[in-house]
């Protein structure tokens, strides 16, 4: 995989994964969605300022399976 800084696909791989988690996050509590989107939303952030495409890439999986998981629990 090329992790040169691409702004578009990392704009196309946020907004999948924002609507994957905006589909999960309604099967939780919604203290616990705020609480792991707050901490989604630094870690994001701290990727597109270094323009870290791989690390845009990992985060989003990361947090799709985290919240995956979590809708499972509940």
């Amino acid at each position: 995989m090329d992790d040169e800084w691409n702004a578009d696909r990392a704009n196309q791989v946020l907004r999948e994964t924002l609507d994957e988690i905006g589909e999960l996050e309604d099967k939780l509590s919604p203290a616990r969605a705020e609480a792991l989107l707050d901490e989604f939303e630094h870690d994001i952030r701290r990727a597109f300022i270094r323009q870290d495409l791989s690390a845009v890439m990992n985060d989003c999986e990361e947090y799709v399976r985290r919240f995956r998981a979590l809708s499972e629990e509940e």
